[in-house]
């Protein structure tokens, strides 16, 4: 591409005039003068309409900056005059550099120009025009920039995305992206921009001639770019792209050529962005997070997508696919209506021009059943049925996980979703692990490892300080559990690091004396305090994950002293009536060092904490329920569970309310009544309720258990096998159907929505507790197989009973861990509808104890563990 230059020609004709001038002196002839006057004057005519026919492409910034090969430099002194031919009209305030984007950006948008208004005109011939802006997305989510070409407004088009939840302090890493046919008339090309709400900054832009295809040649490099441009194309962008530029170096001014690569070259990037997904490594290298890919590449697509030809547009099927599965994945990760919107617009767009294909289906919400292994599992003769679906579950849950370790799992141990959320993936893997699967547990070890060794986590947290649900991931979705996998000390050494932290950095005492996190921003060397993030809640108890699997496997007195004095500090909390807060009630927040609830907040449930998941609606308070009932089976101090029972008590007392916590002209936020409506709907409240009914046998509230409790805990009061039939369907309906929406398509590893998985583990293990945040497990498996299914009827200190039936028809050995029994004699019976089989004396003397036990093939085996008092 040459450039644009109006002051070559005007110096050409310069020098004509002076020729003349000479050639009529010397030689007087006026007939020789004139008729080389107008041979001249054509062939510098013809030269002008060639050049003016061309692509031309105009890199703004400062002066001296890197100019993009081939374009024309325009900076902020670049005002248009008639003899330059273009330049501003109104000039921008200043230029500026994005250094810190030099691992992303290439000559063309690492540098621009920025003003509150900028306009600018170039003469360039009437006709229609292909027209593109590269603009900085600055610090909108939401654009109010205004773009007008020739007097006449443009709808930019542009994707509206969710702001970020805590305030941002800095412009976009990304640019937006504008392309569209303009007819310019008599006056050329004119644009101004304005900046709405925030500054323009204008990187640059290109204008090119709207060229029919002429010639064979044209013809078919149509046809390749029709055909990469279709819907489930794999002709590499790549090597498109590499045809077109052999095409240009024979004619360099090929306006057709030019503007197909340009366009060709916009959609790889954003397919370059979509495929790099969460890769750490990817992040280093371009500079970019994962949001910045994904939302650039959307920004690039809104630019290829967002013209008047667009459905006859040979690229579109391809960039509105991109477009439409990069908005669905950012929709299930952050929300956002205009997210959600668009799309759903995209690809039920997309659908309706494929309605035969099954995965575009799946997108618009459709249950699809693709055949899989375990749709063909063959129950054994005389199976219960809970054996029969446990063991569906299970196949399903392995299948998924298996596909992640085998086929998308690096060397590394990420999975490629960014660390962060690849950690979340493993939140229903505790299932098929501690049922003996040995090939999601060895996935599980990579990952742990690879988080460990992260630049992001630094002496056995988070190196760099932010909001404790995602500073605490690293670790506690980790590095806890693989101390119950794997007996190496290794694992259990990686927890001791959180109790430094916990007693001399994250917690302190006030001046009463009560121990409370100093803030719910931390990392493994600092504490963010500056208001609102100088309080604790019950996302801390994340943090305290590692503390808590210290003091259960190790017996770590510390651990169990300074988890206690936690605890206490939020019973104190939680008998308060501040800011109207039923009594008993654990509050939002309490900030430190004062105490005060949800410290300067009007109520004592809206935590106003940026991260709306802190406020009191979203937990009801189970995360720290669930703190104090651990440390419980710690300490044996009854005290410690008086909120259980407050909230319990405000249940029955609203027990016949049907109002919806939602719903504010029936109950007020922060009444009792609402607390009540929404403590009946929060399945977290009502699993751990069902976990301290298990470990305490208290039997008051079995009458609210059995209305609003969790269907393990049914079926273990009423001894109803069809209340996990029912719940298993909630995990049925998850992964039974659209399997590569939790596979293949995952673009957000902490999506992968596998609802359920909660109830296969406690049948398996009877803990019941989401994401493992404490250990109340009774037992795990080893040794086993796929045919292997177990339900866990009882379990106490001093007794367990569980059922298992293996669909194998040769019987095995298998090991049982037995993790919640106490030291002493036990004797453990082993009997089948034929009588006993197995009965042996057994010295529990550590935790996690191994048990060997003789299964036999196809035959249900009752399992009793009991005391031996002789």
């Amino acid at each position: 591409m040459k450039e644009l230059n109006w002051s070559n020609l005007i110096s050409t004709n310069e020098k004509l005039k002076k020729f003349f001038c000479l050639l009529f002196l010397r030689t007087f002839d006026w007939h020789i003068t004139i008729l080389l006057f107008m041979v001249l004057s054509s062939v510098s005519q013809a030269d002008s309409s060639v050049l003016e026919d061309r692509s031309y492409r105009f890199d703004a910034g400062g002066v001296g900056s890197t100019v993009e090969n081939g374009a024309v430099a325009l900076t902020q002194a670049d005002l248009y005059t008639p003899d330059r031919g273009y330049g501003w009209i109104e000039s921008p305030d200043d230029d500026f550099v994005r250094n810190d984007l030099d691992r992303s950006r290439d000559a063309f948008t690492i540098d621009g120009v920025r003003g509150e208004r900028i306009s600018f005109r170039a003469d360039l011939p009437a006709g229609d025009w292909w027209v593109t802006f590269w603009i900085e997305a600055g610090t909108e989510d939401s654009s109010t920039i205004s773009l007008s070409i020739s007097d006449r407004p443009q709808q930019l088009g542009w994707q509206a995305f969710r702001p970020p939840a805590e305030p941002r302090n800095s412009i976009q890493d990304v640019f937006r992206l504008y392309h569209n046919r303009a007819t310019f008339g008599e006056n050329g090309f004119e644009f101004r921009l304005e900046g709405g709400h925030d500054q323009v900054r204008l990187l640059g832009f290109t204008m090119t001639p709207d060229t029919k295809p002429i010639g064979t040649h044209h013809l078919s490099l149509l046809r390749q770019i029709s055909k990469a441009g279709t819907y489930g194309s794999h002709v590499p962008l790549d090597s498109l792209l590499m045809d077109l530029e052999r095409s240009l170096t024979i004619n360099p001014d090929d306006a057709f050529i030019v503007y197909w690569r340009e366009q060709v070259r916009l959609l790889a990037l954003a397919e370059k962005y979509l495929n790099m997904m969460g890769w750490e490594w990817v992040t280093r290298e371009t500079g970019l997070s994962i949001f910045g890919r994904f939302h650039q590449a959307v920004m690039i697509l809104d630019g290829l997508l967002n013209r008047t030809d667009r459905k006859a547009y040979p690229l579109y099927e391809r960039a509105l696919w991109y477009r439409g599965k990069l908005l669905y994945w950012l929709a299930k990760e952050r929300g956002g209506r205009n997210e959600i919107s668009g799309g759903h617009r995209d690809l039920v767009e997309l659908y309706g021009r494929f309605p035969d294909n099954s995965l575009l289906a799946m997108y618009t919400g459709k249950q699809i059943d693709e055949a899989d292994a375990c749709d063909k599992l063959s129950g054994a003769p005389g199976a219960p049925a809970w054996s029969v679906a446990q063991r569906e579950a299970l196949c399903r849950l392995r299948h998924i996980a298996h596909w992640w370790v085998n086929e998308r799992q690096a060397e590394s141990g990420e999975f490629g979703g960014k660390l962060g959320d690849d950690v979340e993936l493993l939140r229903w893997w505790t299932s098929i692990i501690m049922a003996g699967d040995t090939t999601a547990l060895e996935g599980w070890r990579r990952l742990a490892d690879c988080v460990w060794n992260s630049p992001k986590v630094y002496r056995g947290y988070a190196k760099y300080a932010s909001d404790v649900e995602h500073a605490s991931e690293f670790i506690a979705d980790t590095a806890p559990c693989m101390a119950v996998y794997d007996d190496d000390p290794l694992y259990t050494d990686r927890l001791r690091y959180s109790l430094d932290y916990f007693e001399s950095l994250w917690t302190g005492l006030t001046s009463s004396g009560n121990r409370f996190f100093r803030s719910a921003w931390f990392s493994s060397t600092e504490i963010g305090s500056e208001p609102p993030k100088n309080r604790d809640l019950g996302y801390n108890t994340r943090a305290a994950k590692a503390v808590r699997y210290l003091a259960w496997k190790t017996g770590d007195e510390k651990a169990k002293r300074l988890l206690h004095e936690w605890s206490k500090a939020w019973v104190g909390a939680a008998a308060r009536t501040d800011k109207g807060k039923p009594a008993g009630i654990i509050p939002a927040s309490v900030r430190f060092p004062d105490e005060a609830i949800n410290g300067d907040e009007p109520t004592w449930y809206s935590a106003n904490m940026f991260w709306q998941y802190y406020d009191w609606i979203w937990h009801a308070g189970s995360m720290m329920m669930d703190q104090l009932l651990f440390t419980y089976t710690l300490t044996g101090d009854e005290e410690l569970l008086t909120p259980i029972y407050a909230a319990l008590d405000l249940v029955r007392d609203y027990e016949d309310d049907y109002s919806s916590p939602y719903d504010q002209k029936i109950t007020s936020p922060g009444s009792p009544a609402w607390a009540a409506a929404v403590l009946k709907k929060n399945k977290g409240f009502w699993s751990v309720v069902s976990q301290w009914r298990l470990l305490t046998r208290d039997d008051r509230y079995d009458d609210l258990l059995l209305a609003f409790g969790t269907p393990y805990t049914s079926y273990r009061l009423s001894g109803e096998e069809q209340h996990l039939l029912d719940g298993l369907d909630t995990l049925f309906q998850s992964v039974r159907y659209n399997v590569p929406l939790l596979t293949s398509e995952v673009l957000h590893t902490d999506r992968v929505d596998v609802r359920g998985a909660d109830l296969l583990k406690a049948m398996l293990t009877g803990d019941g507790i989401p994401e493992s945040m404490s250990p109340y497990y009774a037992v795990s498996w080893e040794e086993t197989d796929e045919t292997f299914t177990a339900l866990v009827t009882d379990t106490g200190r001093d007794r367990l009973g569980v059922r298992i039936f293996s669909h194998a028809p040769d019987h095995r050995e298998i090991i049982i861990r037995l993790w919640q029994t106490e030291q002493g004699t036990y004797r453990l019976i082993s009997r089948t509808d034929e009588g006993t089989i197995e009965e042996k004396k057994i010295e529990m003397t550590e935790r996690g104890q191994r048990v060997s036990l003789f299964l036999p093939g196809q035959k249900l085996l009752r399992l009793k563990l009991e005391r031996r008092n002789d």
